[in-house]
């Protein structure tokens, strides 16, 4: 044994000669790399986990926000628990994210109205949809959104409806009666105490005006007439609707014999709309000689009460069967000959049925 030792020391010893079986190493190595290995997958199912953890919290954070602004616009609008589970029904769904981008996005809106209605031709609640867009803020009453359909319309709304005739074109004014989301109903005209029978028309055509806005034409497929005592005339809905611009409204000549009120623009204590003939200060005799639902033009004497320019002209117009004074602020003034002052109106606060009675007077003139 002292002979080795002696031995290993008289000869160069190098540690890196000396070699460990394969076996043992193999084993090592293993042993390492499964917990290596094991360490990773806990490391990477931990993340897993606490990134879907974080977002489900914040998924139901996100959700709990939504509802909370939905039972927000639901108290703004005084709408109940009949309101939401209607708007359950159209969107198919209780998730509050589903119902807010109804009750806030008209397209969004009458997107799912309109796969609910296809797909649910005889419900119910197609009755009361119409109620529910007019409570959202989608109805014509809203001029920030853009008349595109009938559906639109409200029951009250007054409208005008022409009826197509070989020898001349009839016309009246009218209501709305009833609407849901496949028809609305109307009013017919009576002669001698009775509703007029319009079923045999097979289409009428509607022009409506929205105040501060423009007016619309558009024309309904004529669905039957009920029986009953008002005998209202059920019309399919349209999306087919022509906007007209007040300014660009034709005028209709005429030659009328008008007292109008004058009202000095540094006198007015009011908006032209408020003003009244009471709170003139001068009253002029003059005539119309042209008219159109946009304006008038008229012709009055050159004196110390002629008008000026933004001035207001206020005067009545039995004729068009309107009860009201119709205001009106004068846009330009030119003479003419034999004394007199052509004065360019441009009507102010006409009411929507007032326009109504309007235009039917106008289109009676062109008949």
């Amino acid at each position: 044994m002292l002979r080795w030792v002696i031995l290993a020391q008289a000869e160069q010893f190098d540690i890196r000669t000396i070699r460990i079986p394969e076996s043992t190493l193999g084993v090592s190595n293993q042993i390492v790399l499964g917990i290596l290995t094991a360490a990773a997958i806990l490391l990477v199912v931990g993340g897993v986990v606490t990134l879907l953890v974080q977002r489900r919290r914040m998924l139901q954070s996100r959700r709990q926000r939504q509802e909370a602004r939905v039972q927000e616009v639901l108290s703004e609008l005084n709408l109940g628990e009949e309101e939401r589970r209607m708007i359950e029904q159209v969107t198919a769904s209780v998730n509050p994210t589903d119902h807010l981008a109804l009750m806030e996005s008209r397209p969004a809106f009458e997107r799912r109205v309109k796969q609910f209605r296809e797909q649910n031709p005889r419900h119910p609640a197609l009755r009361k949809l119409g109620l529910l867009r007019q409570r959202l803020g989608f109805g014509f009453g809203n001029i920030r959104i853009p008349f595109s359909d009938t559906r639109m319309l409200a029951p009250g709304q007054k409208v005008q409806c022409k009826i197509p005739h070989p020898k001349r074109e009839l016309s009246f004014v009218t209501a709305i009666v009833g609407t849901s989301e496949n028809q609305f109903w109307i009013r017919p005209p009576t002669a001698k105490g009775k509703p007029v029978s319009l079923e045999k028309f097979p289409q009428l055509e509607f022009h409506v005006s929205r105040e501060n806005d423009a007016e619309y034409e558009f024309t309904c497929r004529v669905l039957g007439q009920s029986p009953a005592a008002m005998r209202a005339v059920a019309l399919e809905h349209t999306d087919q609707i022509q906007r007209l611009f007040f300014r660009n409204a034709p005028r209709i000549e005429l030659d009328l014999a008008t007292e109008f009120y004058v009202v000095r623009q540094e006198a007015a204590e009011k908006s032209h709309a408020l003003l009244r003939a009471r709170d003139s200060q001068y009253l002029i005799k003059g005539r119309l000689r042209d008219l159109s639902v946009g304006g008038a033009l008229a012709f009055v004497p050159v004196n110390e009460t002629t008008p000026h320019d933004g001035d207001t002209l206020i005067f009545r117009l039995a004729p068009a069967q309107i009860r009201d004074d119709l205001v009106a602020e004068v846009v330009r003034t030119a003479p003419v000959e034999g004394n007199l002052l052509k004065v360019n109106l441009q009507f102010v606060g006409l009411k929507e049925l007032d326009r109504l009675k309007l235009n039917k007077y106008l289109t009676n003139l062109t008949g």
